[in-house]
């Protein structure tokens, strides 16, 4: 039996990041964005899409604008029922 080994974790060096704003923006607007990416920077919508080179290109977006590091988000649909169990 061999040890397994975790992966680096490298943490930022932005310190404590306050997210209040961004949950509170998901608590009052996710149902809107059901299965899509959202990037939020300080509680405020940047854009929103289903695809990821799209996503990629608002992150981008939200960077050239002075923000390092937007909050990315994939709203799933959590009406739908969560199956676990052993086939």
């Amino acid at each position: 039996m061999t040890a397994r080994t975790l992966p680096q974790v490298n943490k930022a060096s932005l310190g404590r990041v306050d997210l209040s704003r961004e949950r509170e923006w998901l608590l009052n607007h996710s149902s809107e964005y059901i299965g899509q990416w959202v990037v939020l920077v300080n509680g405020c919508l940047v854009g929103h899409t289903k695809h990821g080179d799209e996503l990629l290109s608002i992150v981008a977006k939200a960077r050239a604008a002075g923000n390092q590091v937007p909050f990315v988000k994939y709203v799933a649909d959590e009406s739908l029922p969560v199956w676990m169990g052993w086939v």
